[in-house]
């Protein structure tokens, strides 16, 4: 008996919850919260982006690109079986 009672308890507290969360997040105050907030931060993204300094390019003849391509193969031959050949 009591089991079944607590049962109905926890349902129906669950039930309200749902209830309350979903009543909250459809509401039109939460609606103009969310839509205020969004039309706030796009007004301050374009006033900061008005107050940006432009910076000038001092790039030019930086990189230097060396059309002379060396192949040099300074790879050491290492082999683990080499390792077993006795020098005479």
């Amino acid at each position: 008996m009591l089991k079944n009672i607590l049962s109905v308890f926890i349902f129906l507290f669950i039930i309200s919850f749902l209830f309350l969360v979903i009543n909250t997040y459809i509401s039109e105050n939460h609606k103009y919260k969310v839509m205020n907030n969004r039309i706030t931060i796009t007004e301050k993204i374009k006033d900061n982006v008005d107050k940006l300094t432009i910076l000038i390019n001092d790039t030019d003849n930086v990189i230097e690109f060396n059309s002379g391509f060396e192949n040099t193969n300074n790879k050491i031959d290492r082999n683990f079986w080499k390792l077993f050949i006795k020098n005479d």
